[in-house]
């Protein structure tokens, strides 16, 4: 009887702990950023595509779905993919962190991290799906404009140029 108890006390204890996920509200899509990685990319540097002053469309948003910022508790990331044009595979990378910091800023840095994706060694893939973070990115989006870094650390040299193109979308929830 007290395994019982005790068995039911955990149980409990799990369901009553779960986060509320709350209601989505929109999702907030930023496609087509192009970028090329060049061939002969070193593996002891992590090469870094930036896009500068992007803007979050946040007005557009609001405006579409008849709502306000005071509505959204939380702007989370959803889903990101990386693209080979040229139907290249990404078996020379390790690792892809993909980071959100403030437009103006030099450089985004670990804690900016909105996207990633590790462990990648020697597989093939030519559409790379990356895990989002669980950070809130609403003080940031909900914002004019944001700063966007691409940051990959590779195992080997880049073997030929691959024209890359990165899509990413959020989500705002009530």
């Amino acid at each position: 009887m007290k395994k019982l108890g005790t068995l039911l006390l955990v149980l409990l204890l799990f369901l009553g702990c779960r986060k509320e996920r709350g209601e989505r509200v929109f999702e907030m899509l930023y496609p087509n950023f192009t970028f090329t990685l060049p061939s002969g990319l070193s593996p002891f540097t992590a090469p870094t595509f930036a896009f500068n002053n992007e803007s979050t469309s946040i007005d557009l948003y609001l405006q579409q779905n008849n709502t306000d910022t005071s509505a959204i508790s939380a702007i989370n990331p959803f889903s990101a993919q990386i693209t080979a044009l040229n139907n290249t595979a990404f078996d020379f990378l390790d690792e892809i962190s993909v980071r959100i910091c403030p437009a103006g800023i030099v450089q985004c840095d670990a804690f900016d991290e909105a996207f990633y994706l590790d462990n990648m060694r020697n597989r093939v893939y030519t559409q790379i799906e990356l895990l989002p973070s669980l950070r809130n990115f609403k003080p940031l989006l909900s914002g004019k404009a944001y700063r966007v870094e691409v940051v990959f650390k590779m195992n080997d040299f880049t073997p030929v140029t691959i024209d890359c193109k990165f899509d990413m979308s959020f989500e705002a929830i009530r």
